[in-house]
Order: structure tokens, then sequence, then C-alpha cells
């Protein structure tokens, strides 16, 4: 049995290694893949950073049979996931201007101007939150996921979903609470 503990060490320490070398070989070629899909050097940058720290977890937990391949898989959900949030948070928008338009054929353009006001301390407080619990959020808001559902996609606790929610809740509340 010791002997099976060893060679399961020794082969998670080699998947690691491929991990690590082809974090130094192709790195360059899937960002570059990425910048070209997501238009934006800065979120390729980190899209690539979290397809190497997943492949390094995945790495750890079972057997990888092509590391390149699975890395370049990995690299393209988390850039839909990265459009799709776009998509979602234009759409948000979107829904939002067309809230004020209508608030303005109203006549207290006070109001209106307060509900401006309002929805951009909120997306202000969005845009500041930490990638992930911004995404945990936009995923359980608007893409009405459930807190289990968002767990297994980003591979997290149930917990640490609660956890990225409340704090993505507090940051919003506190935005609109403050007053000018």
């Amino acid at each position: 049995m010791a002997g099976s503990g060893h060679v399961r060490h020794v082969r998670k320490e080699k998947q690691r290694a491929e991990v690590v070398q082809l974090y130094d070989h192709a790195l360059p070629d899937l960002h570059r893949l990425l910048a070209q899909k997501l238009g934006n050097a800065e979120e390729a940058r980190e899209v690539a950073q979290d397809t190497f720290e997943r492949l390094l977890r995945q790495a750890e937990r079972e057997d990888i049979r092509d590391v390149r391949r699975l890395a370049f898989t990995v690299a393209n959900r988390l850039a839909l996931d990265v459009l799709r949030r776009r998509r979602v948070k234009v759409r948000y928008l979107h829904q939002q201007g067309l809230a004020s338009d209508e608030a303005a054929t109203g006549d207290d353009p006070e109001r209106v101007s307060m509900g401006r006001e309002q929805l951009l301390a909120v997306q202000r407080a969005l845009t500041a939150l930490p990638e992930k619990t911004r995404h945990v959020f936009l995923l359980h808001r608007f893409e009405s996921y459930t807190y289990i559902e968002i767990a297994r996609q980003l591979g997290l606790s149930q917990k640490s979903i609660e956890y990225h929610m409340n704090r993505a809740l507090t940051a919003v509340t506190a935005a609109v609470d403050q007053r000018p």
C-alpha cells in the first residue's frame, strides 16, 4: 500500500511539473489567443493565470492526459465566461438605462438624477469588487445560477459562494444607501 501512495505522489509531482513547463512555453500563445478572443490584454492575462491555477489544482486531484489540450479548453471556457459576464453587464446597464429613460418622462427630474447617481454608485461598487466576488454576484443575480451551481462551476464551496454574495450585497447596499 505504501508503494501505491508513493506512485500517486510521483505522478502528481510529474503533472505539476508538466503544468509549470506548459506555463513557461505556452503562455505567450495562450495569452495571444485570449487577447484576440476577449479584445482586452489585461483580461487575457487574468484568464491565462486563472487557467494555470485551475490546472495546478486539477493536477492535485486527478490525472490529466493531455495538459496542453486541457489548458486551452479551460482557457476557452473561462474566456466564454468573461464574454457572458460582459453581455450580462451590458444587458443590465441597458435595462437600467431604459428604466431611467422611463422615469425621465415623469415630472421629477431630481428623482431621475438621483436614480442615475445611484446606478453609477452601484456600477462603481461592482467594479471595485474582486473579480471572483463580482463573478459570483453576476452569475447569481443576472444568470440565475444557484449557489450550488456557482460552487460547482468555480470549484468553490457553497460557504465560499455565500461569503462572496454577502460581500457583494454589502458593497451594493452601501453604494445605494450613500447620499451625495
